[in-house]
């Protein structure tokens, strides 16, 4: 039975709630909802074997690098601060080539972290990579070569070409603090695989303009990013300074002397010509000996080209017309505000100075390394190799660089005044600030300077004359403030350019005197040596040294300029003393050589009268034994000094008395030095030989018999000089040694000998009086019929009276002053000799030999014998010279004869001593029939 409506009522009684409560839910719904506890393990705990490093949380480098890829910044961040842990714990380990999990790997994953979104984690992996970097750059440069070359550079290439291009600009400034550090590293490795890093800093501050329906960009244009953090012009001058300090190394002097080499090796001994390049150059690169491969690796879809290096011609010529269009306008951008802060065009803000400081000093090293050149062999030969040649420099950009640069210039900084009140600055901090802008402004200048000089490289350029007048102003002013060593390179490497252009050298005469008076006062030798290189140069191109190696025609030709002339010959004329300056202050041997090759050489033949005098008055301190420059045991050095006595500087008593003792003493190890090869002992008679036949005519006896007083003097102590080589050691010397005796009897006369000698004082005492000899005995002036003069003249007379003098009344000599006058004997007995000793000469040259023969074969002389073989040459040249001169030759035999018969007072020794020199001219084939000759022609 249906229930009643009350109970209905009841059982559906509606509920009532307040309005914004919720339901409540019914009794039969399941509830669904749970609840779970979460662990989470960011590390792996891993038991340590002991054998791979790990960090403090046991986690090894394999466990690191994947962590690299976790998608939390802070575990990223973890990893690369473990890979710092174990790469200072375990250096040695990591550095190991043949490691599995060596720096390769590290730097490889570190790379791709380079485009991380997170900016903790890029400055976490900059820092790394320094640290990695800085540790592989600490052995030789082929090592670090190896260890970072190949397909590991590529790949670090790679990620930072995608840094640099990345959109955001964190990204982009990280990227350029990773390029800083591979400069600074591995500068060698930047500059010959460059590969896109130059164009990528090029597309940091530019945008391609595209034009056609084909797409290729024809220009650039500076690029504007609202959203940076930056202003413009300081994010630029961040870039240049990038592209400057590549440049820099890449014109590095050690790194080209390292690295230059020729790209193609078959075709070494092809050269660039200087100027003008006429012929199809060839690449060059900076390359390692041992290495000339192409680094490439495709990559992420595109190919990534390592060979495409700076200072190959192609390279830099495409870069040159990438990158020269951006500078000027970023110049142009720079001058633009100077029309609304300033009245006057040359003066410069301080907020712009520095981009277009920066713009000049990258055109200014490009164009040196345009025109660069490299010594490819210094003992054979110098090649110029201009990378692009200066004609094309000049055909592209003369004109607007002119436009430009050179209407406004010099440049003066312009300091703003401040609208704002603020509190004042620290004295010391605006001196730094006006320090900083004074050396930027410097810098510009100079690179303006540098830039526009290159151009008159080119020899066929007539450039106008204002702004070279301009370039001449400003050098001048610079000399005035004492130029720093990089401000001297850069202003000789103006004064060249102008120089080597035959239209406009004469325009730089002003500026070419105060540089040669700054290289006068220059007290410091490392610019001394650089402005020397620039006289030098313009020395021998003046005197037209530089010659075509296709032709006898020099390079350069210049009208005669007597301003130009005055200031060579001055610079010569302080060569003497730059020589001794540079041997007292104990610089490297290689600019001494400098020196004396440009005195020696055909320089000055311009300047001859007075480099001759300024070579005389120091002459005696170049030929002190002590501190002079005979005192370098160098034989180059040495033969030059030779060559420089042979110029015709007058040589006085004393200097020639010094040359003397160079020659002899000391005994045990001379000054001078004799090689088999050959002997500087030859090189510095005939040195003196030729020194005074420049001063004395002795070639005509019309103008000899009319020498002057000086003349007559310098001949006289010439003779003397070679009468001392001849007697082995000088007057004084020989009166100490032996004095004459006043009541020797001349008839009954016989001489005893002093044979102590050593070796190598015998052997250059040989050389010395075969030189010496030969010279004497040959020299003649001619007879001249004509003007009076029936006879030749010769030394022989001179001779005779200086022997006469030198041998009377002395019973005991030297064997060195015997052999000479043997051997001067053996040269005046050749038929061509028209003048003949006479006969009184003849009877003491005999003398001398029979004494001499007699002496060899006494029993109480032998044990005095230095040596066989001075025995044995003696003998030898007795018996040449016998053979040669009959009459000496029966004065000898007569002579012995009489000894050995008891005339004189004599021992049964030495008469038999005679007998047996007798006997020993008796045994020569030669002498034997010259004696029958005689024998017949008396009979």
């Amino acid at each position: 039975m249906a229930k009643s409506k009350k109970n209905r009522q009841k059982d559906f009684q509606k509920v009532k709630f307040k309005v914004g409560k919720k339901l409540p839910k019914g009794d039969n719904v399941t509830n669904l909802s749970f609840k779970t506890r979460q662990i989470k393990l960011t590390q792996r705990i891993k038991e340590d074997d002991g054998q791979k490093p790990v960090t403090k949380n046991k986690l090894g480098i394999q466990d690191l690098l994947r962590q690299c890829d976790h998608h939390s910044s802070s575990a990223r961040v973890n990893a690369v601060c473990g890979l710092k842990e174990l790469w200072l714990n375990n250096t040695s380990d990591l550095l190991i080539p043949t490691n599995v999990n060596g720096y390769g790997v590290i730097l490889k994953k570190l790379s791709t972290l380079l485009i991380d979104n997170e900016a903790v984690v890029r400055h976490t992996v900059i820092n790394l990579f320094k640290l990695i970097l800085n540790r592989l750059a600490v052995k030789s440069t082929e090592d670090n070569m190896n260890r970072l070359a190949g397909n590991l550079f590529t790949h670090i290439h790679a990620f930072l070409c995608c840094a640099m291009n990345h959109v955001h600009e964190d990204i982009k400034l990280d990227a350029l603090l990773l390029f800083d550090t591979l400069l600074d590293t591995f500068p060698l490795l930047m500059v010959q695989q460059t590969g896109d890093l130059m164009k990528n800093l090029i597309g940091l501050i530019s945008t391609p303009v595209y034009l056609g329906t084909k797409g290729n960009a024809t220009t650039q244009r500076l690029s504007l990013n609202p959203d940076s953090k930056l202003p413009a012009m300081k994010f630029r001058a961040r870039v240049l300074q990038r592209m400057k300090k590549a440049f820099m190394e890449a014109l590095n002097d050690d790194t080209r002397k390292r690295c230059f080499i020729t790209n193609n090796l078959e075709n070494s001994q092809d050269t660039w010509s200087s100027f003008p390049v006429s012929q199809a150059r060839h690449d060059t690169c900076f390359a390692s000996q041992d290495t000339g491969i192409k680094f490439s690796v495709l990559f992420s879809g595109g190919c990534h080209d390592l060979d495409d290096y700076i200072t190959k011609p192609s390279s830099l010529e495409s870069f040159i017309k990438l990158s020269v269009p951006v500078l000027l306008q970023c110049w142009k951008e720079a001058r633009a505000s100077v029309d609304e802060h300033s009245s006057s065009d040359n003066l410069v803000p301080a907020d712009c100075l520095e981009v277009m400081s920066l713009v000049m000093c990258i055109i200014q090293l490009m164009f040196v390394l345009c025109s660069t050149s490299q010594r490819n062999n210094s003992v054979l030969q110098v090649a110029d190799v201009p990378i692009v040649s200066p004609e094309l420099l000049v055909k592209n950009y003369l004109q607007d660089f002119v436009k430009l640069f050179m209407n406004n210039f010099p440049y003066s900084v312009q300091v703003l005044p401040q609208t704002i009140k603020k509190r004042k600055k620290n004295k010391d901090s605006q001196s730094v600030d006006s320090n900083i802008n004074q050396s930027t402004l410097l810098a510009l200048n100079l690179a303006v300077c540098d830039v526009m000089s290159s151009f008159c490289s080119d020899l066929t350029l007539k450039p106008g004359q204002t702004w070279i007048k301009k370039l001449q102003g400003y050098v001048i002013q610079f000399f005035q403030r004492s130029p720093s060593v990089e401000q001297s390179k850069t202003l000789i490497r103006v004064m060249k350019n102008i120089f080597i252009n035959p239209h406009i050298y004469a325009d730089f005469t002003k500026a070419y005197k105060f540089t040669l008076k700054h290289y006068m006062t220059c007290k410091k030798m490392v610019q001394k040596r650089m402005f020397f290189n620039l006289f030098a140069f313009m020395g021998q191109t003046w005197d037209g040294w530089e010659r075509n190696d296709h032709g006898p025609q020099p390079h350069y030709r210049y009208e005669c300029n007597g301003e130009i002339t005055a200031i060579l010959e001055e610079f010569f004329q302080s060569l003497p003393g730059l020589l001794l300056d540079v041997k007292n202050s104990g610089e490297d041997k290689l600019w001494l050589m400098e020196i004396l090759t440009l005195m020696c050489c055909g320089c000055t033949q311009r300047s001859s009268k007075t480099f001759k005098a300024a070579l005389h008055s120091k002459l005696t301190e170049i030929l002190d034994s002590q501190t002079g420059i005979f005192c370098y045991e160098d034989e180059q050095i040495q033969q030059r000094l030779c060559f420089l006595l042979s110029l015709g500087a007058p040589l006085s008593r004393e200097q020639l008395k010094q040359l003397l003792h160079l020659l002899r003493h000391p005994r045990d190890k001379p000054v001078i030095l004799r090689r088999k090869s050959w002997s500087i002992v030859a090189h510095l008679i005939h040195g003196v030989i030729s020194n005074i036949k420049e001063q004395v005519p002795l070639n005509n006896q019309v103008i000899f018999n009319k020498m002057s007083q000086d003349q007559h003097s310098q001949l006289s102590d010439y003779l003397r000089f070679m009468f001392s080589l001849q007697i082995g050691m000088i007057a004084e010397e020989m009166d100490g040694f032996t004095p004459p005796e006043s009541d020797l009897s001349e008839t009954t006369r016989w001489l005893s000998f002093e044979f102590s000698v050593q070796g190598d004082q015998w052997e250059r005492h040989v050389e010395i009086a075969n030189i010496v000899a030969k010279e004497l005995a040959n020299f003649h002036i001619p007879a001249s019929l004509s003007n009076g003069y029936h006879q030749v003249f010769t030394f022989t007379s001179n001779m005779e009276q200086l022997w006469k003098s030198t041998l009377a009344n002395r019973p005991h000599i030297h064997i060195l002053s015997a052999y000479s006058l043997i051997k001067y004997l053996y040269e005046t007995s050749f038929p061509h000799i028209t003048v003949k000793p006479s006969t009184e000469f003849y009877q003491e040259g005999s003398l001398v030999i029979a004494s001499v023969l007699s002496s060899l074969f006494c029993r109480d002389v032998a044990h005095k014998m230095p040596s066989e073989e001075m025995v044995w040459l003696i003998k030898a040249d007795i018996i040449e010279c016998l053979t040669m001169n009959s009459s000496l030759l029966e004065l000898v035999l007569k002579l012995l004869t009489a000894r050995s018969l008891g005339e004189y007072k004599t021992s049964e020794d030495e008469k038999q001593a005679s007998k047996t020199a007798i006997d020993f001219l008796y045994s020569n084939d030669s002498i034997k029939s010259k004696i029958l000759d005689m024998k017949n022609m008396q009979a």
